[in-house]
């Protein structure tokens, strides 16, 4: 069968498209740089997106749903606040007072401290806008027009506290009024008093909320200016002996996110800048049997200009996406250090495609050769990557959707100018060379042969080699090759060798194993932050000493039953139970329900039973026994069915008090239980909300994403190396490479301290597109190599294949590692996955793939070296196109890195005797016969 179809009918539209470029290089060059400058024009026209909740939280969310259930129900408007009962933090500041010395705050002193700063916040921190200041009690929002709240609690409790009276907690009440002050308080110990009730002893931290107006757009405009003021103004708040103070708000994630992304331009600068460096060294070739540059071959300008490719196709993809509305956020900062890394892979590879053609032929026949040997590597290559991304875009995270499709179109452009403009700039390139110009100052170069008649500046920066015409194919073999063949194979190939190298490779899959095991899941929202960010104190604060015990979950009532039937309300009393007794729940003491209230007010204080036929009579009564009861709020009514002008509870809330928060796990075991719960009591439609429960659910799909995508994605790969390689079996154990590699990738990162997350699943995406780089190469190098032993065919590929992989993940290491020491966790997880994919898959294709193919591959992989399958065996080695080798032992010039599973070209044959290896040169005729075939 045919197994060549697909890479050599691309092979020969390239092969096309090089003639094209070679006749006619300008309009490649003019129109990608006008192109550039259109969709350059999208820079101005960004959609910045800075909602961490909707970027981070699964697209249909279970969370979203349930905090829409009480959106609708119970909307938040600046006349209906309850703290305690919003379920958006929109324009909300949390301000937290810590006690110095480990003391008590609710003692006189540190509660004056405490109300010190409540006064300074509500009447010194003023806006001014259009001519008005704002302070806090003209932007608060407000129940009932009952005035600020105040934190008024936090005052109350602690003059309660002082004057000696017995405070109940987690709820407290004092005659006829009560309240819950489970997650106002943190570091609580308690002592118990009558009937085993728990009585405050002490108190480490005070919890306040300042909830401001977010509607209409002017007024969330003021309070946002607000906010940053109060930032400001608590910044330089003058240190007080008893507190200390932490504060976060609404804004704070987007404001970190930004700082996040402020740091990685000027990182960039330098990462291009390193590429540049390195791109033009590794361009340096120089004349035989000398360190003198050879100037006619080295190609320094073209190099930059290959980095350069990489960076408009950077602009044009951020661009093109804006002006189409593409929403854009900061974690895209990252992109262009990949993208960079990904171009200048291929440009090496293009540049040394064209320099293993023989200098004696026209320009017009190395561009073709070049193209269809390079062309379809690179196509492949960008093919693996884009499809990589192309998955990722399936996840049900925003932020990973808008990353994935910006990187894939981003590496798609890059790729389209590589055929364009990087190879129009080569065809002129070539023609300097053709005409024995000097690479750098485009002079006439001096031969080599007259370099005693040189000066010292003509010797170092003009002299140049010419081709030999009396070969017919001048091409000369690196001292890498001879590296990678004649020594490092050898060695690796030693039964000893090979048993250690077995023996780690269990080692590095059981270490893989146990990384796996202690998987870590989810983006914590203080991952979001930069390392000296103000909010991480208050976090940790948060972590210590409020999620322990405290917190509160709504639970909602939406299909309520008939409450005048008693049986109902037995009913709704087992539900409640069966909550506030779960695994996460304080405990019964700790729900606030109107049911309860209502019990209390008529059975105990009024000593009457509740009528069954007049229950929601009343219910209404109680309501309205006090001003601006705010049960109220906890209620919603409708039209009684049996009565017209009735109404009736449809649905209602009531608060539970939780415990034991500290953890990711604890947090997303906390959401599974009172959603199993729930589920319960399916005849109620009973849902549940809190605000961690955004990020929970991310925590909870974060594993079965990364499954999906890594199962698609390899079966994306697998079908591309069926339809590029020519013998389909390979592809299995392309597919056991890359799967080993993404394993290494997750344990390992564990075990490096990096969660799975958002962000770690971005980079396992592109891991999977860069494994197939360097496992498939090996591989296929192995398996169509025409030796009769292991050892003969391991030599081989590694021969041709052992430096291009090493340098093609060199550029890509030295592109990421300038994120190495940026303090924020977003970029290092970016560094440190990034750098742990590029590592496995070069130990794996350097180490442990060539030991296991030795071992392991026999028969239907390889290719027969009969005289029968001669001609086949030929035709799959021409389609075996890699980095060939074009300078002498000293010549140390550009390899193409090997980043797909490209078709590879071995352009010599090696014939080992007893003593050491020959390398025989394919003659030009013989190649061009191959493609003929």
């Amino acid at each position: 069968m045919a197994w060549d179809c697909v890479e050599r009918r691309a092979a020969s539209l390239f092969r096309q498209l090089g003639f094209l470029v070679c006749d006619h290089p300008l309009p490649f060059i003019v129109f990608p740089l006008l192109f550039t400058t259109a969709m350059g024009v999208g820079l101005l026209h960004l959609n910045p997106l800075s909602d961490a909740v909707y970027l981070f939280t699964p697209i249909g969310a279970q969370s979203k749903m349930e905090r829409m259930s009480i959106h609708e129900k119970w909307p938040l408007t600046d006349n209906n606040y309850i703290p305690g009962r919003a379920v958006t933090q929109s324009r909300e500041i949390q301000v937290t007072a810590l006690a110095r010395n480990d003391s008590n705050i609710l003692d006189t002193k540190f509660a004056n401290a405490v109300y010190q700063l409540d006064k300074y916040i509500q009447t010194r921190v003023r806006v001014l806008h259009n001519g008005h200041y704002y302070s806090y009690k003209n932007l608060c929002l407000q129940y009932k027009n009952g005035g600020c709240p105040s934190n008024k609690h936090v005052h109350i409790l602690s003059d309660l506290y002082n004057h000696g009276f017995n405070i109940t907690y987690p709820y407290f009440r004092f005659g006829s009024e009560g309240g819950y002050i489970g997650s106002s308080l943190g570091g609580v110990t308690v002592m118990k008093g009558e009937n085993e009730t728990d009585i405050l002893a002490s108190a480490k931290a005070w919890f306040m909320i300042y909830h401001l107006k977010f509607h209409p757009e002017e007024m969330s405009y003021i309070s946002g200016e607000w906010e940053l003021e109060l930032g400001r103004m608590l910044k330089d708040y003058p240190e007080d002996p008893y507190i200390s103070i932490t504060y976060f708000h609404s804004q704070t994630l987007a404001d970190e996110l930004k700082r996040n992304a402020d740091t990685l331009v000027p990182r960039f600068v330098i990462s291009f800048t390193l590429l540049v460096v390195f791109s033009t060294l590794c361009s340096l070739c120089f004349i035989d049997g000398s360190f003198s540059i050879d100037w006619v071959l080295s190609k320094p300008i073209l190099s930059i200009l290959g980095v350069v490719n990489a960076g408009i196709a950077i602009l044009t993809g951020i661009g093109c996406l804006s002006l189409i509305g593409m929403p854009y956020n900061d974690i895209v900062g990252v992109m262009p250090f990949l993208v960079v890394a990904v171009g200048t892979d291929n440009m090496f590879l293009m540049v040394a495609a064209v320099r293993r053609t023989s200098r004696t032929h026209t320009v017009h026949e190395r561009m073709g050769e070049c193209m269809a040997d390079a062309a379809v590597s690179i196509l492949i290559t960008s093919s693996t990557d884009v499809l990589s991304f192309g998955v990722g875009t399936i996840t049900t995270i925003p932020a990973v959707q808008i990353f994935c499709v910006y990187t894939g179109v981003a590496i798609f452009f890059a790729f389209l100018y590589q055929i364009t403009f990087f190879a129009a700039c080569l065809a002129l390139a070539m023609k300097h060379e053709a005409a024995g110009r000097n690479s750098m100052f485009f002079v006439e170069s001096v031969p080599a042969e007259k370099k005693k008649s040189l000066s010292t500046f003509q010797r170092i920066f003009n002299m140049g080699s010419v081709p030999d015409h009396s070969s017919s194919n001048d091409v000369k073999q690196p001292l890498t090759s001879r590296f990678f063949g004649e020594w490092y194979a050898p060695v690796l190939m030693n039964p000893f060798v090979r048993g250690i190298a077995m023996v780690w490779f269990v080692i590095y899959l059981l270490g893989a194993s146990y990384g796996c095991s202690r998987i870590k899941e989810g983006l914590e929202p203080v991952n979001l932050l930069v390392e000296d960010s103000y909010a991480i104190p208050h976090y940790r604060l948060l972590e210590k000493y409020f999620w322990k015990y405290g917190q509160q979950v709504q639970i909602v009532i939406n299909n309520a039953p008939d409450l005048r039937n008693h049986t109902s309300r037995d009913r709704v009393h087992a539900m409640v139970l069966d909550f506030a007794t779960s695994k996460h729940a304080i405990g019964m003491e700790s729900v606030q329900f109107w049911l309860f209230e209502m019990e209390r007010y008529y059975q105990k204080e009024l000593q009457v039973q509740i009528i069954d036929s007049s229950f929601y009579g009343l219910l209404q009564h109680l309501l309205a026994s006090k001003t601006n009861n705010p049960l109220a709020e906890d209620i919603y009514w409708g039209p009684m069915p049996d009565d017209e002008n009735g109404t009736m509870v449809q649905s209602f809330r009531f608060i539970v008090g939780m415990k034991d928060l500290v953890t990711t796990m604890d947090q997303t075991d906390a959401t599974m239980s009172f959603r199993d719960v729930a589920a319960r009591w399916p005849e109620f439609n009973v849902t549940t909300f809190m605000p961690i429960w955004m990020f929970t659910d991310q925590y909870i799909i974060i594993i079965p994403n990364t499954v999906q995508n890594i199962i698609i994605a390899l079966l994306v790969m697998i079908v591309i190396a069926v339809l590029f390689i020519p013998q389909p079996m390979c592809s299995l154990w392309v597919a056991l490479a890359c799967a080993s590699i993404d394993f290494g990738v997750i344990g390992y990162m564990t075990l490096w301290g990096v969660n799975l997350d958002a962000i770690s699943m971005i980079t396992i995406i592109m891991s999977i597109g860069f494994s197939v780089d360097y496992s498939a190469h090996i591989a296929y190098g192995y398996v169509v190599s025409t030796r009769d032993t292991a050892t003969g065919r391991v030599q081989e590929a590694l021969s041709a294949l052992g430096w291009p992989l090493f340098q093609g993940a060199m550029s890509t290491i030295i592109a990421v590692s300038v994120l190495a020491d940026i303090p924020a966790y977003m970029i290092v997880t970016f560094f440190k996955t990034v750098v742990l994919s590029i590592s496995l898959g070069l130990l794996h294709g350097l180490v442990f793939l060539p030991v296991l193919l030795s071992i392991f591959v026999r028969g239907c992989c390889i290719i027969p070296s009969s005289p029968h399958n001669h001609h086949s065996a030929q035709k799959v080695e021409k389609q075996m196109k890699i980095a060939a080798i074009t300078s002498s032992p000293l010549h140390l010039q550009t390899v193409a890195p090997i980043r797909a599973s490209s078709p590879i070209s071995f352009p010599h044959r090696f014939e080992y005797t007893d003593d050491s290896p020959t390398v025989h040169n394919r003659s030009k005729s013989s190649m061009k016969s191959e493609h003929l075939d």
